[in-house]
């Protein structure tokens, strides 16, 4: 395996560093990160910052949203003809 050195500044090592998983590598995390990540997979990052009332609060605003935005979508699509 190639192995390859990176500078980075101390405050972004501390991010990093918490960021990463109990047992992570740096190079498990970059790649974690690296790659597209879902809800669920940033699920953990917010565990105890929000109640489970303010996360249901929140995802209703999303799933509203998403109704209201797909509505503004089908009326542009009919004004144009599509």
């Amino acid at each position: 395996m190639a192995v390859k050195t990176i500078t980075i500044t101390t405050d972004a090592y501390e991010t990093m560093f918490r960021l990463k998983h109990e047992g992570e590598s740096f190079s498990e995390l970059f790649l974690r990160l690296g790659k597209r990540m879902t809800l669920k997979d940033l699920a953990p990052m917010f565990q105890g910052c929000i109640t489970k009332e303010e996360g249901a609060a929140w995802a209703k605003r999303v799933a509203d949203e998403r109704k209201r935005s797909g509505r503004s979508m089908e009326a542009r699509r009919a004004r144009l003809g599509l």
